[in-house]
Parts: C-alpha cells; structure tokens; sequence
C-alpha cells in the first residue's frame, strides 16, 4: 500500500482548529469481556503525602483505540512493525444516516485519496454511546461490503464512533479481517459527536507498546 501523503510543517501553519475525539477512559463503555477500565489511587487523595500516584487497569481496546494486524492475524504485524508517521494523516470524516450496517452506497462522495484515513460519524454519535458508561450491542457498524470497497481504494485507516466496525456478536469478524489482511489500520470508539463531516488531519498515536496487538490512543482532527 502506498505511503500516506507527506504533512510539512510549513503546511500546518494554516490549521487553527483542534478537535478531541477521544471517549473519556472511565465514562467510555467496554466491550463485553474486555477488562473495564479502572484507575486505583495508591496516595494523593487525602493530601498528606503532598503528591499524588494512581494505578490503571484496562484493556489495549480500551476507549478510543487502534487495532492492528496482529490482533486478529497470526503471525501479523504488531504495533513496533509502524513507524509515527503511520498516525498523523489526512482523514475524511463522513456522516452516515440510519441504523444499519454502513454500506457501499454511503462511499459515493469520498475524497479519501489512497494511505488516508475515512472516519465514519454515524448514529453512534448523534446518540453519544461512545459517552455512556452501559455497553449498548444496538450500534451502527460497517458491512463487509463497505469494507471490501475501501481496501479497493488503499484506504490506510478506517475509525469508527463505537467499540468495533464489526456487527456485535459477529465472532468470525469479518470487517477486520477484510481491513488488517488489507494493513488497513482500524481506529475504533471515536467521539465525533461535534465534528461535521469534511477534511481534517488526524492523529492518533498509540502508547509505545512494544508488540501490541491494539492500545488505546488519544485522537484528534485538526482543520
């Protein structure tokens, strides 16, 4: 697959506008069976010890994450196989009305040029699941077909505002099996809640995990 198109500095001087779409860990839901995220104080909360140390528990598909080859492919390529770089790229953000999987039809107008990244604001946000605590299995995810249309155009990155592009119960994975194989990078529980549809430089670098298969990120668009 091709390089992402290259972002110069001299070329960001023009972008004045951030946009957080990172789900709070400890609000953000949990995907049935991962490990709920959980933040222990070991000091600091009664003041006494003039500094204050916390512990956090969760799992690398906590919240807003990436997910790589390797979560579903093996042997596949782990976090340490991708340069930075892999993470700040232009993206397109497309609005999708409706209730059921996203399909190709919704592709026609995509901008997304080959190695940049479509992110999909659905009916996810506009109901803002990802800032609900409860897990809810009625969201909107990406049919196979939509898929299949984007590792067609090199699509290097596809996000999602919900804890996975696949159906719920849907234990073969069809959608990232289609993407990973493709080295297409999946970026899952986006809060695109107050971001309209459009062009944007995102970047969402994942913690320095050596030989993760997913790990949360801290996401943002920038115009």
């Amino acid at each position: 697959m091709a390089s992402p198109p290259a972002v110069f500095p001299e070329s960001l001087q023009h972008l004045n506008k951030v946009y957080d779409i990172s789900a709070p860990l400890g609000r953000s839901p949990a995907f049935p069976g991962d490990r709920p995220y959980f933040q222990e104080w070991l000091a600091g909360t009664d003041g006494q010890k003039g500094y204050s140390l916390s512990s956090l528990s969760m799992s690398s598909h906590a919240g807003t994450h990436l997910d790589f080859p390797s979560h579903i492919l093996c042997p596949g390529k782990s976090q340490s196989s991708y340069h930075p770089d892999r993470f700040i790229i232009p993206a397109e953000v497309i609005s999708v009305s409706g209730t059921g999987p996203i399909m190709p039809s919704s592709l026609e107008s995509c901008l997304a040029a080959q190695g940049q990244a479509l992110l999909f604001k659905t009916e996810n946000s506009r109901r803002k699941l990802m800032l609900e605590p409860a897990f809810n299995p009625d969201y909107v995810s990406l049919s196979p077909e939509a898929a299949s249309y984007c590792a067609s155009q090199g699509i290097g990155l596809v996000g999602i505002d919900y804890l996975s592009l696949d159906r719920f119960e849907d234990e073969s994975l069809p959608v990232h099996h289609i993407l990973l194989e493709s080295d297409i990078l999946i970026l899952e529980g986006l809060d695109l809640c107050q971001v309209a549809a459009g062009r944007y430089l995102l970047i969402c670098l994942p913690l320095s995990i050596e030989n993760a298969e997913a790990s949360p990120v801290r996401a943002v668009l920038v115009r």
